[in-house]
């Protein structure tokens, strides 16, 4: 809660990074990121369920896939944060292919995303534009 108030404070850039990658600090927010995605699957599983592989329930794959650290995030921990969150977010998609394009895709559909991120093979960045 601290660091949310020094968010709301505006307090410099340079010092919101510093707090921001200190590693008790990130870790933290992750585990906190993580938690409210699996929540949002687990509430709206009905929906989610249609993307999950491999006969898995909602709760299993959150207790396999998106709650432990260093787990790979994927298409549908994006779907379901930007709902719990109600942030839209644009996610541009590397594909490998020739000439460096990228597939752009919005979630929820329709929306102005407010968070753009780029996703190459198996890692999300953070695109500022």
């Amino acid at each position: 809660m601290a660091l949310i108030e020094r968010v709301e404070r505006r307090v410099p850039l340079p010092e919101l990074l510093a707090a921001f990658n200190e590693p008790g600090t990130s870790d933290y927010l992750v585990v906190y990121l993580r938690l409210l995605t699996s929540g949002c699957l687990q509430r709206h599983r009905r929906f989610f369920e249609q993307f999950l592989e491999g006969g898995r329930s909602i709760k299993e794959f959150c207790q396999q896939e998106v709650e432990p650290m260093c787990k790979e995030s994927d298409h549908i921990h994006i779907i379901a944060l930007a709902r719990a969150l109600q942030v839209p977010v644009l996610v541009e998609y590397m594909d490998r292919g020739e000439g460096g394009a990228t597939n752009p895709h919005v979630f929820p559909e329709g929306s102005q995303p407010r968070v753009c991120l780029l996703y190459r093979p198996g890692h999300y960045d953070i695109l500022y534009k």
